[in-house]
């Protein structure tokens, strides 16, 4: 039976700031909430590549990682990340900041929340904000088999479903599973994107959607 996708659209818990840090020429700029776990404090902006990059990054895209990323580390992981990016139409979404977060530090993040630890990814609407797991862009031991004996997919391939998923509740700001779940399809297939949920019934402040 094909697996019903389980990542999570968090659109309440963060709507106080959420002390990300954008890119900028500041690498060791950052923000504190009282309300934040330091985890979820981005330290780090990815610094632009200055070698033949095969990707077009919108200028209204930020990539950033969470804090306990060395910068070079932080480069490196986001290499991935981006180039999974340039797939699919992240220029749609504007003002958008994609935020990758240490494996050691993902389940402390969700379990809290009440969100499944085993899910790679999640986007904050409120804040315009997609955070991804390490595990999906480089090899983490432990945490790559957990989530290949969950999801039964190879890294690259989660990464992509990850991608595609997320980029259905960002571009239709719709917290709604199956619906990101039609979306995820229309993507793989090279579709236009089409969204089903009308303006008044959009992501509302408040909602918090999450599948196990």
């Amino acid at each position: 039976m094909k697996k019903v996708i389980g990542f999570c659209l968090l659109a309440w818990m963060f709507l106080q700031s959420s002390g990300q840090a954008q890119s900028s020429p500041d690498p060791t700029r950052s923000g504190v909430n009282n309300e934040i776990p330091s985890s979820l404090v981005a330290a780090l902006p990815s610094q632009p590549l200055t070698y033949g990059e095969p990707y077009r990054s919108s200028p209204t895209q930020q990539f950033v990682c969470n804090t306990g990323y060395s910068q070079k580390l932080c480069n490196e992981e986001m290499v991935v990340l981006r180039k999974a990016l340039a797939n699919y139409p992240v220029a749609q979404l504007g003002n958008w900041t994609w935020i990758l977060v240490r494996s050691e530090d993902w389940k402390a993040i969700m379990r809290p929340r009440g969100l499944d630890p085993d899910s790679p990814a999640f986007t904050f609407y409120p804040k315009r904000e997609t955070f991804i797991e390490e595990a999906l862009v480089t090899q983490i031991p432990v945490r790559g088999s957990e989530l290949l004996l969950k999801w039964s997919m190879s890294r690259g391939d989660l990464l992509d479903l990850a991608i595609r998923h997320e980029l259905g509740h960002a571009l239709c700001n719709d917290a709604n599973e199956r619906n990101a779940d039609r979306v995820a399809r229309l993507l793989e297939k090279r579709k236009p994107v089409s969204c089903e949920a009308k303006a008044e019934a959009k992501q509302k402040s408040g909602h918090q959607a999450s599948l196990n």
